[in-house]
């Protein structure tokens, strides 16, 4: 295949990008990313050839053109919820009208296959059980309703036009090289700082948390083996509240619950997360095997030993609070 990842400079961009060199398959492997605060050049493999450009942008069909691609896997998007709450109209502009540019430009050249990259907030939040992949979506910030639009508009373009496309419902991943606006290596980076954890309302938020190795493994399977207009969920059972979580990142560096400070809840701070990912264990073999506090305990050190990635980072940025100065 010529595969073009577009976000490939991302975080779980660029762990796709390795696992897909790593399987040595015989891929031409193309990145398409427009390096935003959060694509990192130096994640990027050396294997791959990258063109820095914005998925919205004319140009990706000149590039589609020349190099002859006929697989594309899109992780472009903006991400973060709190981002998304003070600036929506960069995730529409991204999540929706580059995707959209994208997905045209796919159906005029006829591509074989489009992996979409989703995620389980589409569905909003469940008081028990899990989502299958027929639940009703229910997004309930502007990012996940950023991502559930581009989902409708590409089962619209599978419909309508035939667009060969697959779409993957991940959970909350988690890894080395995550830019620290999440809460993993968010909570890491302000502990090796010598500030406190954040923690928004009282911290018992739930999330199912799926390592990045084990989700792009599940994206793998899906782009050989997916069926074309289906959607896939990528869970762990691993689920924890966001305390729960920050607990465990003190527990690693060895130190106390005094290394806290709790803030404002967020507007539409989801309650609870669950997927169910049987469809994808039944059709694509899907299979998680990582180990939360090993993983853990791994990515600690890998932030503490590569600082070149953060040291200039300013952790107390993007996160919601209606009292910004208390984070200072």
């Amino acid at each position: 295949m010529n595969i073009l990842i577009t976000g490939g400079a991302g975080f779980i961009g660029s762990h796709f990008v390795d696992h897909l060199i790593n399987k040595n398959g015989g891929h031409k492997v193309y990145v398409v990313d427009k390096l935003t605060y959060a694509g990192n050049i130096k994640s990027v493999n050396e294997a791959a050839e990258l063109c820095i450009l914005d998925i919205s942008s004319p140009e990706i069909e000149g590039v589609m053109d020349i190099l002859n691609i006929d697989t594309v896997i899109n992780f472009a998007a903006e991400t973060h919820v709190d981002r998304s709450i003070s600036d929506p109209k960069a995730f529409v502009n991204t999540d929706i009208v580059g995707l959209v540019n994208l997905i045209h430009i796919c159906v005029k050249r006829g591509i074989d296959k489009f992996v979409h990259i989703s995620t389980d907030e589409v569905y909003g939040s469940i008081d028990e059980g899990m989502f299958t992949e027929i639940a009703k979506l229910n997004p309930t910030s502007p990012y996940s309703a950023s991502k559930a639009s581009a989902d409708l508009l590409l089962q619209a373009f599978h419909k309508t036009y035939d667009l060969p496309v697959v779409i993957v419902r991940p959970s909350n991943n988690f890894g080395i090289r995550q830019y620290p606006e999440k809460l993993i290596p968010m909570t890491i980076l302000r502990l090796l700082k010598g500030e406190n954890a954040i923690i928004h309302g009282d911290g018992r938020e739930t999330r199912e948390w799926l390592h990045v190795s084990d989700c792009v493994e599940g994206i793998y399977s899906a782009m050989m083996k997916g069926h074309i207009g289906r959607i896939y969920n990528l869970g762990s059972m691993n689920w924890m509240t966001n305390r729960e979580v920050v607990h465990c990142v003190l527990d690693v560096l060895n130190l106390r619950d005094d290394r806290i400070s709790y803030i404002s809840n967020r507007p539409g701070n989801d309650y609870r997360y669950a997927i169910s990912s049987e469809k994808a264990k039944r059709e694509l073999g899907f299979k998680t095997f990582s180990d939360f506090y090993a993983e853990l305990e791994n990515i600690v050190s890998w932030y503490s030993d590569n600082p070149s990635y953060w040291e200039d980072i300013d952790v107390s940025a993007n996160i919601y609070t209606e009292n910004t100065d208390y984070l200072r």
